[in-house]
């Protein structure tokens, strides 16, 4: 149960000011720790350098946050600490804030081929996510079709869409598994628009993967649940700001008289997380993004990238 408006507002400023203390702290003695090795560096390496060691340090720093949370409790809400946004806290001479973006909310667009088959379940909730979208049927199914084609194929060589990092492949798993979402953009039919409806649901992760009910946005549920209104959907997530799920039992106990919830691929706690570091110091800023894997404790890094 959440307290009243004013005392919620309170603790979560009074969260985000241990959040920023904390990440302050912990970065500190990084920076100065490496100081002295950057003086023979020109200033705008060194700057670079010194911003890439505080985002690096945020990463840790919200690694550190996931393990906590996982060690504390087996559900994950959006109303957990891992959650707040940290804004740009100085740090000696320069400053340093990000967030932690739950992955396992969103729409696996790999979980449409897991094991180099289609799966009938996921391109179903696909296309009703793409129609959820505004997407006619008949062009709902050609276009998942043609993501499934993609997606079990055998692209091999380069990374694709520019992503550069030694681990992103390993990360994809085999064939043309998708490395981002963003390479939906490769994909026959999948204009720029539609990739831009479609980024705040869906998500390229190893499959397959669950998605947590209490963190998915109301098209990813109506996408999920077979014969779930999106009306009713909102109707869901406005409750679960109040009470979450601690349960897949509870989260059926609310859906509405014949929505069906598939028989798997749900959960009330979240495995994948991005961290999205922002530092500066001096003249150069950084934007690094990195995707945990929190199978156990401690959370794992399956690809990062410089922004």
């Amino acid at each position: 149960m959440r307290c009243a408006n004013a005392d919620s507002q309170c603790g979560a400023a009074v969260i985000l000011a241990l959040l920023s203390v904390a990440l302050a702290a912990g970065l500190a003695a990084a920076v100065l720790g490496d100081f002295g090795r950057s003086l023979d560096s020109v200033a705008g390496r060194q700057d670079q350098a010194q911003a890439r060691l505080l985002a690096r340090g945020a990463v840790d720093w919200a690694r550190n946050v996931l393990a906590d949370d996982f060690k504390r409790t087996n559900v994950d809400h959006t109303q957990e600490i891992w959650a707040v946004r940290v804004p740009p806290t100085p740090v000696g001479e320069g400053e340093v804030g990000g967030e932690i973006r739950d992955r396992s909310g969103l729409f696996n667009l790999n979980n449409l081929v897991p094991d180099g088959k289609p799966d009938p379940a996921a391109l179903a909730q696909f296309g009703r996510l793409l129609a959820t979208l505004g997407v006619a049927p008949a062009d709902a199914g050609r276009l998942a079709h043609a993501l499934v084609d993609w997606i079990g194929g055998s692209t091999t060589g380069q990374e694709k869409n520019g992503i550069v990092s030694s681990g992103l492949r390993e990360a994809s798993g085999a064939n043309g598994s998708l490395l981002d979402a963003a390479e939906l953009r490769l994909v026959a039919g999948f204009d720029e628009a539609l990739v831009q409806r479609l980024a705040p649901f869906v998500s390229a992760l190893p499959a397959p993967s669950r998605i947590n009910v209490n963190t998915a946005p109301a098209e990813v549920l109506a996408a999920i649940v077979a014969d779930l209104e999106l009306g009713n959907a909102r109707i869901l997530v406005a409750g679960r700001e109040r009470a979450w799920f601690r349960d897949l039992a509870g989260f059926s106990a609310r859906l509405p008289a014949g929505a069906q919830p598939p028989g798997t691929g749900l959960d009330v706690r979240s495995r994948y997380f991005a961290v999205i570091g922002r530092s500066g110091f001096g003249s150069a800023v950084v934007r690094l993004e990195v995707l945990l894997d929190r199978r156990e404790t401690w959370p794992t890094i399956l690809w990062q990238r410089i922004l």
